[in-house]
Order: C-alpha cells, then structure tokens, then sequence
C-alpha cells in the first residue's frame, strides 16, 4: 500500500474487504458491473441488520428493553445519515425507495398547485422523476413542460432550460445526473435559475449519489433524494426537504403525527431493521476516511466528503481505460465519449449484436451487466434506441478493480471477434 501522504491513492483492496460479497469464493469469478442497478451491502451495513432482526425484531419504542433498545438503534440509524448529509435529522424522509418518496412529494404538492401553474421535468430523467409529477399536472391542471434533450447526444442545453422558466413555473424536477448518459448536470445553476423565478427545485440524486456524495447544503436544494441500496446500505430511499417547503406540503402522515418532520411525508413507514442498519454507512466511510487520512475528530460529513472525492477519482481512472478500448470496437457510447464532466456510468450499444445478447456473451466471461432501458424510456426513445432491447449499461463502483475493467475489456473484445 503507497502511504497515506498520496491523497490521491485509494486502496481497492482494503475497500473489497469491507464487503462479505468479495470475501467469498463467486466473487474471485466475477466482475460486477451493475453498480447502478445497485451495489453491494458493506460489512458494517449487514452486521447490524443481522444484529437487529435477531436482538430487536419487535415494535420499536416503548418501556420495555427490547422495544426501547429498537428505537434507539432506528434513531441512531437516522441520525447517522443526516450526520453524512450533513443536514437536521427532521427534514429526512426515509421511505422504501426514492420511487416511492417522489410519488408521495408530488401528492403532497397538490395543496398548492393551481390550474396554470407550470411543471418542468426533463427528458433525461428516470421514470420517476417524470411520471409522478405528470399524474400530478392531470390531477391539478397544472402545465407540465419538458426540458428537451438535444437528440444527437441526449444532453441537456442551459439555455433551452431557461426558455421554459416564468412566474407560473412552481416546481423544476431534474436529475444530478443522468442513469443513462452519466452526464453530470450543473444544478446549483438549475436552482439558482429556478429560485430566481420562486420556483422549488427537487433533484433526483440517485446515480450521483454511490460516484460522489451529495453536498445539499451547498446546492440550495429544495428536495433532494437518493438510494441508499445504491450507495453500500439496506434498500431504502432518502429524502431531504428544505422547512419551507416541507411547511407548504400537504401531510401524508397519519393525522397525529403532522406535527413530526420526518413522519409528515412518511405515507407507511419501511422495514425498521432497514433503518437501523443505516448506521453502518457512517462506520464504512468513516472507516475507509481513517484508512486513508488517519484517524481525526471530522465530522462525519466531512470525512465522507474527503473519501468520496478518492473514489469517485479511481473510478474514473478505471471509466478512461474502458473508453479508450471502446472506441476501438464497433460500438456507440449514448453521450460522452471521454470522462470530462460525467461518472463512471457508461451505456452503450453494438453495430453487430443487439443488447441483449451483448450482455449474454459478458455473462458467458463472467463479466455482470444488463440490458434495458432502465426506466429512461423516454430518454432512449428521443434517442432512436429501441426501448424492448436498450442499451448495454456498464457501470463502477469504489470497489471495481483494473482487472475487472481489463476482463469486461477482453469479453467486449471476445463478443465482436477481437
């Protein structure tokens, strides 16, 4: 291991390790390359699920040791990802995914929403992020405006952004970055623009968040949302909203607890061992922090921020040799063909195979990626890809190796003859 003085050096081997999945014997035959559909759960994360299911499976909260031991660890839980986000504990929603929680934002717009007001979604989101917010247009007679993608490339132009803008516009729902493209769109200029016309801003963060964590308080966001199973912890989405908006929002909740934050948009309430063992992220990225920079007294959000700047730079140290090899083989990648301003999330499709057997052949390599379009319907559509068969999705994680990116290099190679 180079010393610690390099902070530019991420030790992938100590990272591995801090996941049961690359100490058993199926991962010595396997490159993982659908990070983006979800990545692994680290050691830290599954030990207190474990933990709670066999110690305080039982209604949370209460006099009793059991239910009073239960709450606690669910509160730590939470109160360990608003330590990451480096936001107050109340203005985090955790619901079972970030699908469901936009859904649940948008009814909750309703309250305020009028006849003539203005949506602006975008054509690169997920699903997600458009389909709740167009329910909602419907339901309210609300104008919905899509922010079009340039078709040659699927990229969004700032100034197309800005012709859509006017007092009507309430509510701009935009992604961090696409799932697709791997394009990283400039949102505080999304939110500054937007606020500047008295709009709120709510960015779907969800395949930003596992390349770099998110920095909400900088942002001026007025939601955002992320997956936790997408950034190494239990299958749950996160939901940040700013008090003012939170304030304009209709409850959700049951009626007693309207007065609770982070119940008020909390339409049922996940797994409670899911929550709990939220607290396991906080000891992953503080343990790979102190691997790498020793051990101090930052706080958690800074020290996440400090890691996550070293791995988002070995994953694209690994991103820059695949595109080179790509450019060789008779592929298209859908958006940027070089590293500048995108994660290490790249999709693509063949001249010669469909999607689908792409992905078979890889399989056959042992090497783990998926066909689809991945809720990006619309995105692929405005492209000419054809939705049934998609694009072939590569995408890396922290804890991807230079050999895992030369193996997914020689399957490609194999699957077109080379």
């Amino acid at each position: 291991m180079k010393p610690k003085a390099d902070q530019n050096f991420f030790d992938v081997d100590f990272a591995r390790r801090q996941f049961p999945f690359f100490q058993s014997d199926q991962s010595k035959h396997l490159a993982f390359f659908d990070n983006a559909g979800g990545t692994f759960a680290c050691s830290s994360v599954v030990d207190k699920l474990t933990y709670f299911y066999q110690a305080n499976k039982v209604q949370p909260y209460g006099d009793n040791p059991l239910a009073a031991a239960a709450g606690e660890q669910m509160d730590t839980g939470r109160r360990v990802i608003a330590e990451l986000l480096d936001v107050p504990v109340g203005t985090l929603t955790i619901g079972p995914s970030t699908t469901q929680n936009i859904n649940t934002l948008s009814i909750a717009c309703m309250g305020f929403l009028k006849m003539g007001d203005e949506i602006i979604v975008s054509e690169q989101d997920h699903e997600a992020n458009i389909g709740a917010w167009e329910r909602l247009a419907r339901q309210t007679g609300a104008v919905l405006n899509f922010w079009k993608i340039n078709p040659k490339n699927g990229e969004l132009d700032l100034d197309e952004f800005k012709k859509l803008l006017n007092r009507q516009t309430k509510i701009i729902c935009v992604t961090h970055s696409s799932n697709i493209l791997g394009t990283v769109n400039p949102i505080q200029e999304i939110i500054s623009l937007g606020h500047s016309f008295g709009s709120k801003v709510v960015i779907d963060g969800v395949s930003y968040a596992p390349h770099r964590w998110p920095d909400i308080s900088s942002s001026g966001a007025d939601a955002y949302c992320f997956s936790t199973y997408k950034t190494f912890g239990t299958h749950l989405g996160i939901m940040y909203v700013d008090p003012d908006f939170m304030a304009r929002l209709s409850p959700q909740c049951h009626f007693f607890n309207n007065e609770n934050p982070w119940a008020r948009l909390d339409a049922a309430g996940p797994d409670h061992a899911l929550i709990a063992a939220l607290a396991g992220i906080g000891d992953f990225f503080s343990k790979l922090h102190d691997h790498h920079f020793g051990s101090s007294d930052k706080t958690l959000n800074l020290k996440v921020s400090d890691i996550s700047n070293i791995m988002n730079q070995h994953e694209l140290s690994l991103c820059k040799i695949l595109i080179k090899e790509l450019n060789q083989l008779p592929l298209r990648i859908i958006g940027k063909s070089n590293i500048k301003g995108r994660e290490a999330n790249i999709s693509l499709i063949s001249s010669t195979h469909s999607s689908a057997l792409l992905s078979s052949l890889l399989a056959k390599k042992g090497v783990t990626a998926k066909n689809g379009h991945f809720y990006a319907y619309r995105l692929l559509k405005k492209l000419g890809i054809d939705t049934s068969d998609g694009v072939l999705r590569l995408s890396f994680a922290h804890y991807n190796t230079k050999d895992d990116t030369i193996r997914l290099i020689d399957a490609l190679k194999a699957a077109h003859g080379r």
